[in-house]
């Protein structure tokens, strides 16, 4: 099958896109990453023809519509916003951005499901109200890239206490404050790099990270934080993309508590808050081999059922196309083992 992937810029969800890619590319489809600032609507579609095409709803505009309309054969997943929710700090659809996906939908039929991160749970939460148009709401968590995960080296450049990668911002900053900075006090001791997209104002802030290298990091630090975004804490279905990739990593992590990380189970330590944040990393700071151990199970739990291959199987079977079998055996010849 060949698949279109539309990617709107170089942020966290470029690397969800980029990691379906590798996934749908391992279960054997032809797959074409379209850069939308790049190549024009007309020439993506009219060079590859997919016969299915994963963007966003929010950007759908009349060349894309057009292009979709052209093919009734094409099979369309689009990534949506929740339907009821008017916090500005989760993803909500637009007025605009609703009439234009609706109107596509009674018109063509094509969009075969909408999606997001969420949990399954945040999804029927979320999106229900979509199923009466017609549309199918699904949930396509974050994953595991394979590709560009799992095989982590230890790299003494790279070894610390603590090892952090993402960006500061005031929002995220009201999580990051009192959960992490105070760990970057000297009364800790901790030999600390955090690497980022963007400045952070402490000396441990050691700039942008190759991605080749980000799992090596999460490979060769003691202790891999995991933080979130205020409206995570509180409603409990966002789950980010850096637990899944610390995990293959091998990394270990803690993380502050949010529902939807209860799926990682005995694989993670949660903290529920951030003087037990601090005091739980602390205490695995010096415990070597349960640290191992709860990595090693966190890194067998991604394995089991959050890898890139896995989504891929999601998204082909939303479709309403087959998948393989053996889906242990596909992610076996991806890592080599």
């Amino acid at each position: 099958m060949k698949i279109l992937i539309a990617s709107d810029g170089l942020h966290a969800h470029y690397y969800q896109r980029m990691a379906w890619a590798n996934g749908l590319t391992a279960l054997g489809h032809n797959v074409a990453f379209w850069d939308m600032s790049t190549c024009t609507t007309f020439d993506v579609f009219d060079n590859f023809e997919p016969d299915a095409f994963l963007g966003q709803s929010y950007n759908l505009n009349e060349s894309i519509i057009k292009c979709i309309k052209e093919r009734p054969h094409l099979k369309v997943g689009l990534r949506t916003g929740d339907y009821k929710n008017d916090n500005p700090n989760i993803l909500s659809i637009g007025r605009k951005e609703k009439e234009t996906l609706l109107e596509l939908q009674e018109s063509t039929g094509q969009v075969k499901f909408v999606h997001i991160h969420y949990t399954p749970e945040g999804v029927a939460e979320t999106h229900s109200e979509y199923e009466q148009y017609g549309l199918r709401p699904v949930s396509l968590m974050m994953c595991a890239d394979l590709q560009s995960y799992y095989h982590s080296e230890y790299d003494p450049a790279l070894a610390c206490d603590i090892g952090f990668v993402g960006g500061f911002w005031p929002y995220k900053g009201q999580v990051i404050k009192p959960y992490l900075l105070p760990l970057l006090e000297e009364g800790y001791g901790y030999k600390v790099k955090i690497f980022g997209n963007q400045p952070w104002n402490v000396n441990q802030y050691c700039g942008v990270i190759k991605d080749d290298k980000v799992k090596d990091l999460f490979g060769s630090a003691k202790v891999c934080p995991n933080l979130s975004e205020p409206h995570a804490q509180q409603y409990g279905f966002d789950v980010n993309e850096r637990i899944f990739k610390i995990l293959c990593a091998g990394g270990f992590c803690v993380s502050d508590n949010v529902e939807g990380y209860k799926m990682f189970g005995d694989g993670i330590v949660i903290a529920d808050s951030p003087e037990d944040f601090r005091s739980k990393i602390h205490y695995y700071m010096d415990n070597d081999c349960e640290r191992l151990t709860i990595a090693h199970r966190g890194r067998e739990i991604v394995m089991a059922g959050h890898t890139n291959v896995h989504r891929a199987a999601d998204i082909m079977s939303y479709f309403g196309q087959s998948i393989p079998d053996d889906l242990d055996k596909v992610i076996q010849g991806v890592i080599g083992e």
